[in-house]
């Protein structure tokens, strides 16, 4: 699970815990919660992404999900593999109520 705004302590890794859930924390944003420009957070996302990262967008946002194929697509020309959380961790298995941070 994700925690809202990368938020964590001991009382959300103790729930973490309880239900089972890893903390999955993010090395790149495109904080594309501040602008609708697709372009923009094609380009955030660029700028940042390093080998074994993890990309946080949400789809909730209008510039968000018609930026991804582009995204994907340069990533991917950059040799880049787009994998899970689970296949970045593997052969490890995400422990309930760690944290991993990329």
């Amino acid at each position: 699970m994700r925690p809202p705004q990368g938020r964590t302590n001991e009382d959300v890794s103790q729930v973490s815990k309880e239900l089972g859930l890893a903390q999955v924390l993010w090395s790149v944003t495109a904080k594309d919660y501040q602008t609708t420009d697709s372009k923009l957070i094609t380009k955030r996302v660029l700028d940042q992404t390093e080998r074994d990262g993890i990309i946080l967008l949400h789809d909730i946002y209008k510039g968000t999900v018609p930026a991804v194929p582009g995204i994907i697509k340069q990533l991917k020309q950059r040799g880049y593999t787009i994998v899970t959380v689970s296949q970045l961790l593997s052969p490890a298995k995400p422990q309930p109520g760690m944290v991993y941070r990329p």
